[in-house]
């Protein structure tokens, strides 16, 4: 269904006139195809994602071109119904969130300590890395059958040790992007 509205939307691009808003949907239009394509080897959370990501940049480009909207909006309306069959389940969503508050009472602590004077290296950090990994295992289990790449967390896992206070940042950001999508 994606691929027919494609088509149309790449004939509605082509026919546009002025050549600067043209070059920018095709890059745009471009992006989105090659997103779609991709999906087409295996829809999942990760792929519906991309799809999302790439037509939103579709519909900022489409602003001042009034006669590509309806295309765009019955493409949204496509994602829409791909992103409610394949959001990710309510058990991962709520142990990625229950994650997240583990690396963020870590990470406040961490700003505490940079605070106190003499704060010493053997004053115990809630949630050790240790810990953390054992927790973030089976999140990136799941997240990885929904598609999703996690390099960050993938960092603790492989090195437990490394956890720093910008790298709880990122994990924390990594999942933030992947929940909300």
């Amino acid at each position: 269904m994606m691929q027919a509205a494609m088509f149309q939307l790449r004939a509605a691009v082509a026919s546009v006139e002025d050549s600067f808003t043209r070059s920018q949907l095709d890059l745009a239009t471009n992006v989105l195809a090659n997103a779609i394509d991709n999906a087409a080897n295996g829809v999942n959370a990760a792929s519906v994602n991309e799809i999302d990501f790439a037509l939103n940049d579709v519909a900022a480009a489409v602003a001042d071109v009034p006669s590509i909207e309806p295309l765009v909006v019955m493409l949204q309306n496509d994602v829409a119904a791909l992103k409610e069959q394949t959001a990710l389940p309510a058990d991962v969503i709520a142990g990625v969130r229950a994650f997240q508050s583990k690396l963020k009472i870590r990470k406040s602590a961490i700003e505490r300590q940079t605070y106190v004077e003499n704060a010493g290296e053997n004053v115990a950090l809630p949630h050790p890395p240790e810990e953390l990994r054992a927790d973030a295992m089976p999140l990136r289990d799941r997240l990885a059958s929904a598609g999703f790449a996690t390099p960050a967390l993938d960092t603790l896992i492989g090195d437990p040790a490394s956890l720093r206070f910008h790298s709880i940042n990122e994990i924390i950001d990594e999942l933030d992007v992947i929940v909300a999508s």
